[in-house]
């Protein structure tokens, strides 16, 4: 929103935009949540509460009570939801991980995926380099170069096929 805002409108200074943007934000479902940051914290849609709210103390207090009681029925249903994504997350990963755990060995050959790339046209992997050491999740890489010994994570870990 605000990178089209600034293509459109060259001229004016982005922070003009913020608050909308950040309005927008706020008014939008999360899809792990299932509910808008704005309902999560304040217990209902944007907008003010009924006027007729604050004219009575005892109005007051009732509608105080029904908005902390919708606000813990909504962090329940938030934590249940953002859980069952948890655990997608986590199939999704350990499916593209998993395999690869038996298939390293000491002495393999393996590339690294680095962490930041700088350029487009830069090689995504660094290496090859030797496994010296296998863990469950993880192995020692020596650095043929360097001899420097590092840990790395299988996901980021690439076989070498070349001898």
């Amino acid at each position: 929103m605000i990178r089209y805002h600034v293509s459109e409108n060259p001229d004016e200074h982005p922070f003009n935009i913020l608050p909308y943007a950040v309005q927008c934000y706020n008014s939008t479902r999360n899809k792990t949540t299932g509910f808008t940051p704005y309902k999560l914290v304040f217990g209902h849609t944007s907008g003010r509460p009924p006027e007729h709210v604050y004219l009575e103390k005892e109005l007051m207090s009732k509608y105080v009570r029904d908005i902390r009681n919708k606000l813990e029925y909504y962090y329940q249903i938030a934590r249940v939801r953002t859980d069952e994504q948890e655990q997608i997350a986590k199939i999704r990963f350990d499916s593209r991980v998993s395999p690869n755990l038996q298939s390293y060995k000491v002495g393999d050959k393996v590339f690294v995926k680095q962490s930041q790339i700088s350029n487009k046209l830069q090689n995504k992997f660094d290496g090859p380099f030797e496994i010296t050491q296998v863990f469950e999740n993880s192995a020692l890489l020596k650095n043929p170069e360097t001899n420097r010994i590092s840990k790395v994570n299988f996901d980021r870990l690439k076989p070498c096929f070349k001898t």
